[in-house]
């Protein structure tokens, strides 16, 4: 439960930052969700929701895309990553018998590609 907590407190730190970033630092919600962030308390974090979800769809959208990039900022920042969670192959850890393409179809024995599936032959029973 104390993890749930600490992650709770700092995505309520990420969403306080965008809020304030986003609405200006006196505006209601941002206040609301301040206060939540500080005290922690279940009836602050219950009044912080429900000041967000008043706001518009557009704008809670938007304040949402905001805290969802910082949120992969500070988690690239923690894990010492330059780069934005690259999902490129790190060929490093392959043999080099691993490393090579391979053709899509093996030739059958006698040199010959094998023929394609049946339901792809343009062939009648």
């Amino acid at each position: 439960m104390a993890d749930f907590d600490r992650t709770d407190r700092k995505a309520l730190g990420i969403l306080s930052d965008t809020v304030s970033e986003k609405l200006g630092p006196s505006d209601k919600v941002t206040r609301e969700i301040r206060r939540a962030y500080t005290s922690g308390k279940q009836i602050d974090r219950f009044m912080a929701r429900a000041a967000f979800d008043a706001l518009p769809d557009w704008q809670r959208s938007d304040i949402g895309s905001a805290a969802e990039h910082l949120a992969h900022a500070i988690i690239r920042e923690e894990l010492g990553e330059a780069a934005p969670f690259g999902t490129e192959r790190d060929w490093r850890d392959m043999d080099a018998s691993q490393r090579r393409a391979r053709p899509a179809r093996q030739p059958a024995a006698g040199g010959d590609m094998q023929s394609p599936p049946r339901f792809l032959s343009r062939t009648t029973r």
